[in-house]
């Protein structure tokens, strides 16, 4: 199936930012053993990404106390987590290890903005170079479902306990930088009527979005997790329309936006779905997409758990960390989104994506994606470039959860990542042409 690529490299446009791309972990994670400045091998699978941005909130967040003097503990029959002192040590040599930003999530529902305060001023303390912003709560749209509070509460409801905890933060920590309100997607505007109620108290509007609902059990609804479903172009437009919403929401507080949360399948994900190569297909697009209509970067979410949407977890049984297909559609979005976005336009009968850049160094680098599962996708791309390279990101099969490679290259039980193979780009004067197989991915970079 062919497919026109036509990019337009004298008009570059946004400028993809450094940190564009970010985890999020469930804070509750800082009790296990992960986040410490001699794990060398977690450091190394965040360093791969570049300098990214690392978030810890999630539903958790408002399960986290701060205790200055205590380690950190949890108990499990509450799901109630305690940190301190030597916790934040932790975390932020652990960040300063792999040269990321902190998104750092506190603690709203308890009602202890002095225990907030508090930690978020021993944190600056140890800290302040590593840290973004300090996210206030988390899904506050959600409480009621949470039993974090009664039913009716709502954003009017929920603005007055915010600026009011915001004005204990600040009053510690003068000058801080606070994000929030770290909705959940809902048809509820709950985002929009935030951030105008919080208009000059945070720096960065964060929301959280999922392309499919775990909760759904109807294959008919367009929101079912399915493969099918998760690559289908209208599940991304419907994305990008929220993104659209909450940007422009988000700009006219004066805010910048961050996507804090997303994955592709809420509620942990669904198996043979979320944990298959097929996430990567999504992702190599979603990322691109959410960049190029101007947010300032999008943490995937992962609970460290396999069978999940996470792009990392951690094998017990194995004593290490298990990569998975999502994490390798960063590793090729952290190729191609280098420098500022290009008009990149597809003519194809074919469900095939293309995102383009402009690097500081003159090259232009194309994320060409083949949705389709079925037939092989022959892209023209049409730069006016004659000389470059193809590293292609590939796997067994769509479905498949293991063998995933980009550049010909996994990761080793180091965490460490170093592309092997490339190929040199097929073209005929300035038609570049590149061959992608049913359910594949490439990198695509013209000198």
């Amino acid at each position: 199936m062919p497919a026109t690529i036509v990019i337009d490299t004298a008009k570059p446009g946004l400028a993809i930012p450094g940190d564009f791309l970010g985890i999020s972990y469930e804070k509750n994670a800082l009790v296990e053993p992960h986040f410490k400045p001699g794990n060398t091998a977690l450091i190394n699978l965040h360093r791969n990404l570049g300098a990214g941005t690392l978030r810890l909130g999630g539903n958790k967040v408002e399960l986290t106390r701060w205790q200055a003097d205590a380690s950190a503990s949890l108990d499990k029959s509450t799901g109630l987590a305690v940190i301190g002192r030597t916790t934040l040590d932790d975390l932020y040599g652990f960040l300063k290890a792999t040269d990321w930003k902190c998104l750092h999530g506190i603690n709203l529902a308890g009602n202890q903005p002095e225990s907030a305060a508090d930690e978020a001023a021993y944190a600056l303390k140890i800290g302040a170079a590593s840290v973004l912003a300090f996210e206030v709560g988390n899904e506050p749209n959600l409480y009621t479902n949470h039993d974090l509070r009664k039913k009716g509460y709502d954003c009017p409801t929920y603005l007055p306990e915010a600026i009011a905890a915001i004005k204990v933060i600040r009053a510690r920590n003068p000058g801080i930088l606070l994000a929030g309100p770290a909705t959940a997607r809902r048809t509820d505007h709950w985002f929009e009527d935030a951030v105008g109620g919080l208009k000059g108290q945070l720096t960065i509007g964060t929301s959280h979005l999922y392309a499919l609902s775990g909760g759904s059990t109807n294959p008919t609804s367009a929101n079912f997790p399915s493969i099918a479903n998760l690559l289908l172009p209208g599940t991304m437009a419907k994305d990008v329309t929220m993104v659209d919403e909450h940007l422009a929401a988000a700009k006219a507080a004066g805010m910048r936006y961050r996507l804090a949360e997303c994955n592709s399948v809420s509620n942990g994900g669904r198996a043979g779905v979320s944990d298959t190569f097929v996430s990567a297909l999504w992702a190599t697009d979603f990322l691109f997409s959410v960049a190029e209509h101007g947010a300032d970067g999008i943490n995937f979410h992962c609970n460290l758990k396999p069978g999940s949407y996470s792009p990392v977890s951690w094998s017990k049984a194995e004593g290490s960390y298990v990569v998975h297909p999502l994490y390798y559609a960063m590793l090729a979005f952290k190729e191609a989104g280098q420098g500022r976005i290009l008009p990149t336009s597809v003519q194809s009968a074919a469900n095939v994506t293309a995102h383009a850049t402009l690097g500081t160094d003159g090259k232009v680098r194309v994320l060409l994606t083949n949705k389709d599962l079925t037939q092989e996708v022959v892209a023209h791309l049409a730069t006016g470039r004659t000389k470059g390279n193809v590293m292609r990101l590939l796997a067994p099969a769509a479905d498949a959860k293991t063998g995933i490679a980009f550049a010909g290259s996994e990761t080793g039980t180091d965490g460490k990542w170093t592309a092997k193979t490339s190929e040199p780009i097929s073209n005929s004067g300035t038609d570049n042409t590149v061959t992608l197989p049913a359910g594949t991915a490439a990198v695509v970079t013209l000198e």
